[in-house]
């Protein structure tokens, strides 16, 4: 699909980034907007959370600070030890290290710090544990 906005570019930089994620055996990922049922063991869940513009320049046509959020939720069997969930939560963390630069269609996007791995959540049948990657892009 050819993207022609920055703020499609932004998100399909981020998305490519972690489709190559590399991890044994591979966890699926659900995508936003698209159904996964039923529902895997364990799996990852991806949302893109767009913040912020800032105009830094008086020239209209002049480039805008683009901050954002990648939120990727790591799912494990609910009862299965919380060790698992966070392990792979760190692994995703370190797949976006601080000031890589992530490119689609002429946009760089730039991890600008850690990731964070948040606290564990518990549901009816899984382990979440979230990362949260944040961004920002000069277009």
């Amino acid at each position: 699909m050819v993207v022609a906005t920055v703020e499609g570019n932004i998100e399909q930089a981020l998305f490519a980034r972690l489709a190559a994620f590399a991890h044994s055996p591979a966890l699926p990922i659900a995508w936003p907007n698209v159904s996964m049922e039923p529902k895997p063991a364990s799996y990852l869940r991806v949302s893109h959370i767009p913040n912020t513009s800032r105009r830094l320049f008086l020239g209209s046509a002049e480039p805008h600070q683009r901050l954002g959020l990648l939120q990727v939720d790591v799912f494990t069997p609910l009862n299965a030890g919380a060790s698992a969930a966070t392990e792979i939560a760190g692994k995703v963390a370190a797949h976006f290290q601080p000031d890589m630069p992530m490119r689609s269609g002429g946009i760089t996007t730039r991890v600008t710090r850690a990731p964070d791995v948040g606290p564990a959540l518990a549901d009816d049948t899984h382990w979440q544990v979230p990362v949260t990657v944040s961004y920002e892009v000069f277009a």
